[in-house]
């Protein structure tokens, strides 16, 4: 199965009986007493699966229904309860239920409802997947064209402009940065999905091979923002890694330096070996972001913060989560510090390939 599920329900032997049921089934399995502990945790940590009782004190199960479908449209909810009928049953599909159990259940009856719930996550996630993927191939080019003519005009090629005519100029390539980030991250979220580990046994060079190609893309490295990006390559040794997805790695974390960064502020990028690991980091100034959300929000899907000094920032909520894809695959980690209001650096390390050779 390989899903993460989490189980909601006040009665302590409905829990563990979840918990032996899906033992074996090669599933992540996390429980909750209430309402209110099941959505902290659905909050804190991304499941494929939440199956919910419907009657229990204080928040129900069809309050944590409306509550996922509304923050995690993604998630699948699976409604369980001792008082089915018609009612509550057309209720929770209503709502957006994936299906309803009736208790009590037989440990063949639950299964089968999660096993298809998570096949009907997987196959829905894959085909939007690629749709978005092929309708966003389709928008590159007209939408480079309109961004190229926009920033040619702003830029005073054909002569100078009044005020007014740049500010308008700005709001376009404001727009068609945010649709470019939004394509790009569907085109990266299609090719990213690969369960082939072969494709990642070819030795390379993060800095020659990722970095370099990377901090010269002219959207990076004459960005409107004015941020200069200086790299500082201490050590390249060799990783076991897929060239083009560490190029989305370090191209995802500079755009977003420069996008939440200060204007006229350096973006630092430094390469270097940390015992085992070769650590690529990418700092800049700006508004940060908190502990908390550091912690428990910015590797999420579709996850947008919301803070002083991002207003109208756009972006696709993919960027950082995909990232964290691609290092997962890479057997790597990828992490976050700061101080909000100042700065803020990520971290990826990735195991030397050159380690006990």
């Amino acid at each position: 199965m390989g899903a993460k599920l989490l189980f909601i329900d006040d009665e302590d032997i409905v829990l563990r009986s979840c918990r032996r049921v899906f033992a074996k089934e090669n599933a992540t399995i996390e429980t909750a007493a209430s309402g209110e502990e099941g959505l902290a945790k659905a909050r804190a940590e991304r499941f494929d699966v939440v199956v919910t009782d419907l009657k229990m004190p204080g928040i129900g199960g069809m309050d944590v229904l409306r509550t996922l479908r509304k923050e995690q449209p993604d998630v699948v909810v699976v409604i369980f309860t001792g008082y089915a009928n018609v009612e509550t049953a057309r209720e929770a599909l209503k709502n957006g239920a994936f299906d309803y159990i009736p208790k009590p259940f037989t440990p063949d009856e639950i299964k089968d409802v999660v096993r298809n719930a998570v096949k009907a996550r997987t196959s829905a996630e894959t085909k939007m997947i690629d749709l978005l993927a092929i309708v966003s191939h389709e928008l590159k080019s007209p939408l480079a064209t309109v961004q190229t003519t926009a920033e040619t005009l702003y830029r005073g090629y054909f002569g100078k402009l009044e005020p007014a005519q740049q500010n308008i100029l700005e709001t376009i390539l404001r727009n068609c940065a945010y649709l470019e980030d939004v394509i790009r991250s569907y085109i990266d979220l299609s090719k990213m999905e690969i369960d082939d580990l072969a494709a990642f046994h070819k030795k390379m060079k993060i800095g020659a091979d990722a970095v370099a190609e990377t901090v010269a893309v002219p959207e990076i490295k004459d960005n409107l923002r004015k941020m200069k990006v200086v790299a500082e390559i201490v050590d390249d040794p060799p990783v076991l890694g897929d060239p083009h997805l560490l190029k989305i790695v370090v191209r995802n974390l500079l755009n977003n330096a420069v996008k939440y960064g200060r204007e006229g502020t350096e973006v630092r990028l430094t390469l270097a070996r940390r015992g085992r690991d070769v650590v690529l980091t990418v700092r800049n100034e700006g508004v940060g972001i908190s502990s908390e959300d550091m912690e428990n929000r910015i590797f999420r899907k579709f996850e947008r913060l919301r803070q002083k000094g991002t207003e109208g920032v756009k972006g696709s909520g993919l960027g950082l989560y995909i990232c964290k894809k691609i290092v997962d695959k890479h057997n790597g980690r990828i992490w976050a510090e700061g101080e909000q209001g100042s700065w803020i650096a990520f971290h990826v390390a990735l195991p030397a390939a050159d380690v006990g050779a």
